[in-house]
Formats: C-alpha cells, structure tokens, sequence
C-alpha cells in the first residue's frame, strides 16, 4: 500500500467515488494537478546560471573591507556554503515520499535550484573568502569551521537524519515539510538571505549580492510549495506546534552575524504564514 501513487489512493475502492479532505486521515495528501503545474511554470522563468555571475569585481573588493564586516560576512557566506550543499544532498528522498508523481517532479525541480546555490556558494567561498581546498568538499570542510555551530547542527545533522528516517519510511511527508521548508528555509536560511542583502545593499559586492537575490527568488517559491503541501496534507496540531516551537533556535542559528531587526522577523513571519494558509486556525480549532 505504501509504494502506492497518492493518485491510487485518491478513490474510494468500495464505490469509486473521488475522496475528499474529510474523507481520508490528517496528514495524508490528496493529488493535484493544478498547483504542481504552476509551480513548475514559475521555476522556468526563474533559471539562472551559478556560473555566469562576474565575482572578480568581489574578489577585488573583499580584501578591503573593514575587518569586522569581512568576519560578519564571512559568517553568513560560509555557512550557506555548508547549508545548500547539505540541502542539495539530502532532498531526495522527499520527492519519493511524496507518493505523487506530479509533486516528486516539483521536488526534483527544487533540488535542482538546490544544487545550483550550492554552486554559487562555493564559487564564492573559492573566488571571494579564498577558503583553502582544491575541490568543493574541501572548500565545505573549510567553511564549517567558520560556520556557525547552529547551522552546522540543523544542516548536517538534523536534515541528513530527517532525510534518513523519510528514506526508510520512518515518518511521513509533512514532518520533513515542516523541517526542511518551513523551519530551515522559511526561516533559518530567509533570515540569513535578508541578512546579506541588508550587508551588501551598497553593492560594494555586486556578484554576490546578485546570486544571493537570485537564491531568495528561488528559496520563495520553495516556501510556498512547501506551504501548499501542508495545506493539502492537513498536518497535526502537535506538528504545527513543533514549528512554532523552533523559533528560538532558528532565531539563534546564525549568532552574531544577523541583526537583531532580522531576528525580530523570524517569529512573526512564521506565524503570517501558517495563519494564512489557516493551518493556525485549525490548531486553536483543535485545541
């Protein structure tokens, strides 16, 4: 039953009939067609080339910054560096825990963007901080240890243990959702994206700042389809509560290195998000 497409489950056996919401248990998604598809229109005019940003004019500039601001950035650049390659690494298996072709695609089409930021930070990381290594997992060895510790522990331990338990069957679709794009990407990796177009709205680091815009683009949509899975999927309370329940250490992750205006956006947001998708409602509902 479990190795099912959602489109085999969407009908009643006994009758035939097209399920409903009310009709299956919460947690369980129902197939579209519909948003899948629009999801997959918004990422084509999105593409992009990691490869095709000038960062000589950064690597030119960098050596001159103020020291403090060179370790602020440094902290923020690094650990996306060890962030999107882990997320380019671990995604996977969401795409099969899906049950969905339609949505397996989208997730394909996420690790994809994944893969391509994870390029970006790297060509950064070798061509702007100069980190020491000859190949990528060297350069990425290099940037954790100017990581913050909170990243490394959500990045290369907690999402690489989600992705291991969604691979075994373990847990379900909406546990890794509300880990992956509702914790680290809707607020973890946001904050830190706000944070360096904040640090670089003088473009003093034009080719940075031009793939890290580019990156929030992507990591939107990421959000929203995220979101749009939730919806469907109709999570526990308790799950919804456990999101709620990570502000503080989403808030604490990058350390120093975001503004404390930053990390005063961390809570609300969360918040505006589950509320206008009524996942919050259904929680006070359920309460």
């Amino acid at each position: 039953m479990t190795d099912r497409q959602a489109w085999d489950l969407a009908f009643d056996p006994a009758t035939g009939r097209r399920l409903t919401a009310k009709d299956v248990a919460p947690g369980t998604m129902l197939p579209s067609n519909r948003w899948p598809n629009f999801f997959s229109r918004l990422v084509a005019r999105l593409q992009w080339d990691a490869n095709g940003i000038d960062l000589a004019p950064d690597a030119e500039a960098w050596p001159a910054l103020p020291d403090e601001r060179r370790k602020r950035l440094t902290t923020l650049l690094a650990g996306f560096r060890v962030a999107d390659a882990a997320v380019s690494e671990h995604l996977e298996p969401f795409g099969d825990a899906a049950k969905n072709s339609l949505v397996a695609w989208v997730m394909f089409l996420q690790r994809r963007d994944e893969t391509r930021h994870a390029r970006f930070f790297d060509r950064v990381a070798a061509e702007v901080l100069k980190l020491p290594g000859d190949t990528e997992e060297e350069r990425r060895d290099a940037a954790r240890e100017l990581a913050p510790p909170g990243i490394l522990e959500l990045f290369d331990e907690r999402l690489p243990a989600m992705s291991a338990e969604l691979a075994a069957g373990q847990t379900g679709l909406s546990e890794g959702i509300a880990l992956y794009h509702m914790t680290l990407e809707g607020m973890v990796l946001s904050a830190g994206q706000h944070a360096l177009l904040t640090e670089l709205e003088d473009r003093v680091l034009p080719g940075v700042r031009e793939g890290v815009y580019r990156v929030e683009l992507d990591e939107r949509w990421h959000i929203g389809f995220g979101l749009r899975i939730l919806i469907d999927a109709r999570p526990s309370p308790e799950l919804i509560d456990e999101v709620l329940s990570r502000v503080e250490e989403c808030s604490a992750a990058w350390g120093d290195a975001l503004p404390d205006e930053i990390r005063n956006r961390i809570a609300p947001m969360c918040r505006r998000r589950l509320a206008a998708a009524k996942l919050l409602d259904e929680r006070r509902a359920a309460a």
